[in-house]
């Protein structure tokens, strides 16, 4: 869906750190749980340019199924997200100043104008800034979501989810399934050994028990294995 982003692996390193830096200066602007999305979407950056694709394909296909974006809305949706998030902030408009990300995305798209030459130009952006706002718009998203469910969904979820071969598509049930368990779903954390012996055990019951259905036996054996 996103695959200007993989078109614009050419870009140097130079112009990347020029664009996490905008990225990084608009997310801590936002404030709240948006800072903290900022910083996925950074280190996605970091870890090269198909897997920013792919970290908002999942943001915007479980947004989607969440009615963050309408069904026939596409990409440009996100990059219209992430530019009036841009313009909210010049305006003095921060996410903290409302009860939740969900009332300040409403306030995005219905205070926060944008030209019709600015909505024109969307498809023709530069890569650039497609990038920008398109990461800016995943980071909102995100932070959307991750507020939508009763457990904490660790920053680093959505990189080692991505990262193991989970679809899009697969994300929602699967976060489902940890939210009617109870879990924490610290996939990362479960790769490298790195959890407390009860949760480590709560995920591996988890997903040998309930995920077969949602992700598929290969996705299960790389999570097993």
């Amino acid at each position: 869906m996103f695959g200007f982003i993989s078109a614009g692996i050419g870009l140097v390193s130079g112009a990347l750190s020029t664009v996490s830096s905008a990225i990084g200066t608009a997310c801590s602007a936002i404030g709240g749980a948006v800072i903290s999305a900022g910083r996925i979407m950074i280190d996605a950056i970091s870890r090269g340019l198909p897997l920013v694709e792919k970290i908002c394909d999942v943001a915007f296909t479980v947004g989607k199924v969440l009615g963050l974006f309408a069904p026939g809305q596409n990409e440009y949706d996100m990059y219209e997200l992430g530019m009036r998030a841009e313009r909210a902030v010049e305006k003095g408009v921060y996410s903290e100043q409302f009860d939740s990300n969900q009332a300040y995305i409403d306030h995005l798209r219905d205070e926060v104008e944008l030209g019709k030459e600015e909505l024109d130009k969307l498809d023709k952006l530069s890569v650039e800034d497609k990038l920008k706002y398109a990461c800016i718009g995943s980071a909102v998203t995100i932070a959307c979501i991750r507020e939508q469910f009763k457990i904490d969904i660790p920053e680093t979820f959505w990189i080692a989810s991505t990262d193991i071969g989970i679809e899009p598509e697969q994300i929602k049930p699967m976060l489902d399934v940890f939210e009617q368990e109870q879990v924490k779903p610290d996939i990362d954390g479960f790769l490298n050994g790195e959890l407390p012996s009860d949760l480590q055990r709560k995920i591996y019951e988890l997903i040998d028990s309930r995920l077969g259905e949602v992700l598929g036996n290969e996705t299960i054996d790389k999570l097993l294995n």
